[in-house]
């Protein structure tokens, strides 16, 4: 009897020794597989945006910037070189020193005419106006008519820095009311368009 509780210890002690050698084996958990994927919820109605006209008069886009901020709105300034048109008037003649070109440059602005003389190349000229809106130029036309001095003028296209300023994006019924609101303020042609058109137009382009 001892005899045998002697084996039947040893055989336990080795059998534990094993068990503790030997890492139990842990069984993972069984994960289900999807045959499709999950549904992907729409980003909802397009959003829209308001844009005002392009502008490249300093002083048109200080008083714009002015009377939106006064109605509240907040806008951020869009600045894209484009090529605009523009009405040049000048003085026919051309000097030969800086100090010709700003005597008659005087005598133009005793007129009340915002003459400016300019270095052309080789030679020196007097600037009359330049505008890049027809009514001003035709204003400007008239006036120089009156006057009666010789001119020359001319319609030329430059690429110049051009403004508009931009609302956020918006949902559509949004977006018509501050167009109108936009538009009772006086502002000509204000654009309302969806945001990709807006983004094609002028969102900004992929390297080459």
């Amino acid at each position: 009897m001892k005899k045998t509780l002697v084996v039947f210890t040893l055989l336990l002690a080795a059998w534990l020794a094993w068990q503790a050698w030997r890492p139990p084996v842990i069984s993972q958990p069984q994960l289900t597989v999807r045959n499709t994927l999950p549904k992907v919820k729409g980003a909802g109605p397009e959003l829209w945006r308001i844009v005002t006209k392009r502008m490249v008069w300093k002083q048109a886009i200080a008083s714009m910037r002015d009377r939106l901020y006064k109605e509240g709105f907040e806008t951020e300034l869009l600045v894209k070189r484009e090529p605009v048109e523009v009405h040049a008037f000048d003085d026919p003649r051309s000097f030969k020193t800086q100090a010709e070109a700003e005597k008659v440059k005087a005598q133009w602005r005793k007129k009340k005419i915002d003459a400016e003389a300019l270095f052309r190349e080789v030679t020196y000229g007097v600037a009359l106006g330049r505008f890049y809106i027809t009514s001003y130029a035709e204003q400007m036309q008239a006036r120089l008519k009156i006057i009666g001095l010789p001119y020359v003028y001319e319609r030329r296209t430059v690429t110049v820095p051009a403004y508009r300023f931009i609302f956020a994006p918006m949902e559509k019924k949004q977006a018509e009311k501050s167009w109108r609101a936009v538009k009772n303020l006086g502002i000509a042609e204000p654009a309302m368009m969806k945001e990709s058109e807006f983004q094609r137009l002028y969102g900004k382009k992929p390297a080459s």
